[in-house]
């Protein structure tokens, strides 16, 4: 099942980015699951898909959670093959962190950083948006980072 979101938000003034030109870049396209979707059925999804993670959805398209391939590994450790069968529910980190649309780059960089995680579902007022990855982050803050060195140089030859 695939939820698909359109946000749109161009970067700011001052040259900082923020989620919301992420997803502008990226699309909101969110891939989810169900809490009785096996371990099998998300290593295949993670697999075809080539995602690091999928949100797991309850009733009334509230999130229950996250399964990540970490949260895979983990299960194949402590219950081997075993783990292909149990669900989503059992393996899922439950503690969901989110961001918001207008948070900056560096804000979810720590985030992610402090939290030890790579995935990061955006959203506001209860609507999800979209979900960014560790990678979607640091190629924003190299892009940004390019945009600041590029307003130097005119700086310096314009003097």
């Amino acid at each position: 099942m695939a939820l698909v979101f359109d946000h749109k938000c161009y970067l700011r003034m001052g040259g900082t980015m923020f989620v919301s030109d992420i997803l502008t870049q990226k699309g909101g396209l969110v891939f989810t699951v169900t809490p009785g979707t096996t371990v099998a059925q998300i290593a295949q999804q993670l697999s075809t898909r080539r995602i690091g993670s999928v949100l797991v959805m309850g009733g009334h398209d509230e999130g229950a959670g996250i399964v990540s391939e970490r949260d895979l590994v983990r299960a194949m450790s402590l219950h081997g093959a075993a783990a292909l069968d149990l669900e989503a529910r059992h393996v899922m980190t439950r503690e969901v962190v989110t961001c918001d649309p207008d948070d900056s780059i560096d804000h979810v960089m720590q985030a992610m950083t402090r939290g030890r995680f790579r995935h990061l579902p955006v959203v506001r007022h209860g609507e999800l948006l979209g979900v960014v990855s560790i990678g979607d982050v640091v190629k924003a803050r190299l892009e940004e980072t390019t945009h600041e060195a590029e307003a130097l140089k005119a700086y310096i030859v314009a003097s």
